[in-house]
């Protein structure tokens, strides 16, 4: 089991301390509208330790960043609790007030460019402080602040905004103090509220037309501490070690997202992201460039809602009662309260945090796959609790030996080692492409999609990953699948790993059989290494998830959100068979009726002990 976050503090906490940095010129990326917003928010640092083990001259950095939200309520004041606990492990955490994009930016900047300009904007006055010190209690962080070790969470439109961040981090996007005068020409109006004087530097010189004052102009600019986002070519790169996108949009395709650790956190009842386009998000990211070192999650979090992991967005947005919705907020049904959610929302933020930007290693087991939550993390405190969270795993190209993934033309007959595939019992199969683009772009189905698996965009129960994959239909128990494997080695590895996604009914099976080339086999049971084979947050019991369970009928049909989870099983629960010298592997359904999708069949050294 893993430890919970909370345990021994090292530190004590700084009170919530709110922040003012002056005003950042920022664009978005919608239109290229130059606006300005406030740099400031709430931040949180170790104080003294209570540990004589844990002092530390520098302390690492954890951002948070909120979405689209009321822009006259404090949303960056939401994510206290996961401030306090990381200030509590030697920690700086700050969390930004992003109100003036929510309010100003053009219906909030879909884009995220301008919302990837102030966390980079903010960086770099906290870059300033550490070398020369800063305003009332900011002037303790002078000295402390590791900028070697940076990490960042962003909830809904904030995920997008960390995408953006990673991406701008080199490549940034400036805006020049002759950008803001073309936006001041364009419109002095929409800076008279805020930015008076500034909006005084515009003469109407003659009729229908306008100058800048420049002394006026530079005057404004120091009187409200204004500065525009800096350009790759004045500022260095940030050093960002894990990036957390907590139910992101994915608007505009959130790719080439490399060399940091990152997870895409989903909630299964996400009333606001219905679709969860952060599943796009994993599924174009997952596989980096054979230099790419970065391990990739994707984390599914059944009956947890978009809103509830912020404490200030206190509305539910799945509201829904109706019996038959498998999110329905009821007595009997699957949602998580608002403290349960969070309970399970700090660790795995937290974890995500202390293990990959702090290097903390007793969170590794959890982040591998082969530790249980905690039972902090679990609701009312009491565990274990698995069944509600799945993670899902990719490791680098050093760490696996890809066996198939369905993404050429010939995918059906022969897997990525070059091994033949053969397929029987189904009445029906699909091969999936990926879709590039857009969060609306579907991906090409050969011959066709099945019915059940459909993907069409907002509050759609189909199958709502993107990856490349095979979809499965039959009526007749045992269909399986055979991959050859021709006499490779697994002896680097020490885990098979496949995706897969139960699109109906609620549970299925899979019975795993691993064959070497002496023809020595050995089959396990797929449910006993995973939960990801039953759609609702129950453990393997009572004949699940080969006996459908009588409460799970509303659902039987198809009317869940489905996406593509991880099954990892160690090879050393293959007795007898020699992983040195593989010649097939075989899965098995022996369940009477289904539909699935599977891809991603691989070997992977997750770090199992």
């Amino acid at each position: 089991m893993a430890p919970a976050t909370t345990e021994q503090a090292a530190f004590q906490s700084s009170p919530a301390i709110a922040y003012d940095l002056g005003n950042l010129a920022a664009q978005s990326g919608i239109d290229n509208h130059v606006f300005i917003t406030p740099v400031r928010g709430w931040v949180r640092y170790p104080l003294a330790s209570t540990s004589v083990t844990k002092t530390s001259t520098r302390f690492p950095i954890v951002i948070f960043l909120h979405g689209q939200h009321d822009p006259t309520v404090p949303s960056y004041q939401g994510y206290d609790y996961l401030a306090q606990d990381l200030a509590t492990q030697g920690y700086v955490a700050i969390s930004i007030d992003a109100n003036a994009i929510n309010g100003s930016a053009g219906n909030g900047d879909a884009s995220s460019r301008s919302r990837a300009q102030l966390v980079l904007g903010t960086l770099d006055r906290l870059r300033d402080i550490d070398k020369r010190g800063g305003p009332g209690m900011l002037d303790q962080l002078k000295d402390k602040l590791d900028f070697t070790r940076v990490g960042i969470m962003g909830h809904s439109r904030g995920g997008q905004g960390v995408a953006n961040t990673l991406k701008y981090n080199i490549t940034r996007v400036g805006v020049t103090d002759d950008d803001l005068k073309a936006a001041l020409l364009a419109d002095p109006s929409s800076f008279n509220t805020d930015y008076p004087d500034l909006a005084a530097a515009v003469i109407d010189t003659a009729p229908g037309t306008r100058t800048i004052d420049t002394p006026r102009f530079q005057a404004a600019l120091w009187e409200y501490n204004i500065f525009g986002a800096a350009g790759a070519e004045s500022t260095p790169p940030y050093n960002f070690k894990a990036a957390l996108m907590l139910a992101p949009t994915d608007f505009s395709g959130n790719l080439g997202l490399n060399n940091v650790a990152l997870a895409v956190l989903l909630p299964s009842c996400d009333g606001d992201m219905a679709d969860l386009e952060g599943a796009r998000t994993f599924d174009h990211n997952r596989f980096g460039f054979d230099s790419d070192m970065a391990p990739r999650f994707q984390i599914l979090v059944r009956g947890a809602n978009h809103n509830f992991f912020n404490t200030i967005w206190t509305d539910d947005d799945y509201p829904s009662t109706n019996a038959t919705d498998y999110c329905a907020n009821r007595p009997d049904g699957i949602r998580l309260s608002a403290q349960d959610q969070r309970r399970g929302g700090q660790f795995l933020v937290n974890s995500f945090m202390r293990r990959f930007v702090g290097d903390e290693q007793q969170f590794a087991a959890y982040w591998n796959g082969t530790a249980q939550l905690p039972e902090a993390a679990c609701p009312e405190g009491k565990g274990p609790c698995d069944s509600r969270t799945v993670l899902s795993v990719q490791k680098s190209a050093a760490y696996r030996t890809l066996v198939q993934r369905f993404e050429r033309n010939d995918s059906l007959r022969r897997n990525d080692l070059g091994g033949a595939i053969a397929l029987s019992g189904f009445d029906s199969i699909a091969n999936c492409r990926m879709p590039f683009g857009d969060s609306d772009t579907v991906g090409i189905c050969t011959p066709e999609r099945l019915p059940a698996f459909e993907y069409s965009g907002p509050h759609t129960k189909g199958l709502l990953s993107i990856a490349d994959h095979l979809e499965l239909s039959w009526f007749k128990p045992n269909a399986t699948l055979i991959t050859v494997l021709g006499g490779m080695s697994a002896s680097a590895y020490d885990s098979l790993t496949f995706r897969i996604a139960i699109v109906r009914p609620a549970g299925q099976e899979v019975l795993v059989t691993m064959t070497d080339t002496t023809g020595h086999s050995a089959t396990v049971n797929a449910s006993d290494f995973s939960d990801a084979l039953y759609l609702g947050p129950q453990p393997k019991a009572d004949g699940r998830p080969m006996t459908d369970d009588p409460t799970d009928a509303p659902f039987a049909a198809g009317g869940v959100a489905q996406l593509l989870n991880m099954i990892a099983i160690p090879l050393a629960a293959f007795p007898g068979v020699d992983s040195g010298s593989l010649s097939q592997l075989k899965l098995t359904f022996p369940k009477a009726i289904g539909k699935v999708a599977v891809t991603d069949i691989e070997f992977q050294k997750l770090g199992r002990p």
